[in-house]
């Protein structure tokens, strides 16, 4: 049986204007009963019967409305159940992706999501808040990466069966290099989004659970996220091994042609190829800009675009180029662009501070399994490097 949200039917009948003040107050006075219960006044409170409140109150906290556009919303299941699984690039992946997925669904099932259990080893245990404790009542499943145990898997197959979702990553580490999916430590195929699929419809010949291929691409120059959702997909009845295997890979093919092509990731590319082929430098920003322009317009008939940045692309240029040259990839001189090729061909380690070290190649990893954008990004950079350009 479904379990529906608790204070669903009485929330449709607050008036639009009222809710988040609502909200607000709600979520203050949970916090403060887990501060009692932290203190040792109390039991601890649940904050999952005040989901949807909590949902809008992270989301003016964290500024979403100005920042978090959606694409494919089409695609997102109104109803559950459903998997959700997206691509891992920055620590808030599953909270923003959370909020996507409750702004089209508008709180009709409970969605979780997957974390591990060691993702806060070595942050110093407070009195007052343990950040375990405190992300379970904000809605995560924790699951061990190296020693799962079958307790730990049973409330996934539980959601689905109820008809609700989740979130989880078949890349299983969130990228350091920027690489769409980072394989490392002893990680070397995706995880597998068809085994909870399986073990839910097993026994249940009516369930269909979607698999949602889910895509973030982050804008670092302007603070902006999109996020797009692909069909879903589905596991049939009593598929074998070999058919859920199958399902795993393309889940991840279609995730990853789900990736938003924009200003500051087409940049990157040209500036990364202008200075691998050695072509003279400097060149000047008018040309820089056709090419980008160029790029974007090429891409636009098969890809997802930015039109953000494309509705006014001389000034999300600007932003992207002096976004470089605050981290030293570049120098503006007049209106000249003079690339910075030891900077930018650097191979640092694909460490946490990979991005800070080289944010060239950090953009560029992103997009790299796009052939057809490589192609086109490819065709810039030399278009650029001629002596008309």
């Amino acid at each position: 049986m479904v379990r529906h949200l608790p204070s669903r039917a009485f929330l449709i009948t607050i008036p639009t204007r009222m809710f988040e003040p609502y909200a607000w107050t709600r979520i203050a006075w949970r916090l403060l009963l887990y501060l009692r219960y932290r203190l040792g006044w109390g039991k601890c409170p649940t904050l999952l019967d005040v989901y949807p409140e909590a949902v809008v109150v992270f989301d003016r906290v964290m500024g979403w409305p100005t920042r978090l556009f959606l694409k494919g919303t089409e695609n997102c299941p109104k109803a559950g159940p459903a998997v959700f699984a997206g691509n891992h690039q920055k620590k808030d992946d599953p909270f923003i992706t959370y909020r996507a997925i409750h702004r089209v669904c508008n709180w009709s099932y409970e969605v979780r999501y997957m974390m591990r259990d060691d993702f806060f080893k070595g942050l110093p245990n407070l009195r007052i808040v343990d950040i375990n404790e405190l992300v379970c009542l904000l809605g995560a499943q924790q699951i061990s990466r190296d020693n799962v145990h079958l307790s730990q898997l049973k409330p996934f197959v539980q959601l689905l069966r109820d008809g609700n979702a989740y979130i989880m990553y078949p890349g299983r580490s969130r990228s350091r290099s920027g690489l769409f999916m980072e394989y490392r430590e002893g990680i070397d195929e995706p995880g597998g989004v068809t085994f909870f699929m399986a073990q839910a419809q097993r026994g249940h010949p009516d369930l269909r659970v979607a698999a949602v291929p889910v895509a973030r691409t982050y804008n670092p120059v302007a603070d902006r996220t999109m996020i797009v959702f692909g069909e879903p997909l589905y596991l049939p009845q009593g598929a074998d091994r070999a058919a859920q295997r199958d399902l795993d890979f393309l889940i991840v093919e279609r995730m990853g042609e789900l990736l938003e092509v924009n200003i500051p990731l087409v940049t990157a590319g040209i500036l990364y190829l202008h200075c691998l082929h050695d072509h003279p430098l400097p060149f000047a920003q008018e040309s820089l800009a056709r090419a980008v322009r160029g790029v974007l317009e090429d891409c636009a008939a098969r890809r997802y675009v930015d039109e953000h940045g494309m509705a006014d692309l001389p000034r999300e240029l600007k932003r992207t180029l002096e976004y470089f040259e605050k981290r030293e990839m570049l120098a503006l001189k007049g209106t000249s662009i003079w690339p910075n090729r030891e900077a930018i061909l650097s191979a640092p380690e694909p460490d946490k501070l990979y991005v800070t070290k080289n944010p060239v190649k950090h953009l560029v990893n992103q997009i790299i399994h796009l052939r057809d954008v490589v192609a086109s990004i490819e065709s810039a950079a030399e278009s650029l490097a001629k002596p008309h350009a």
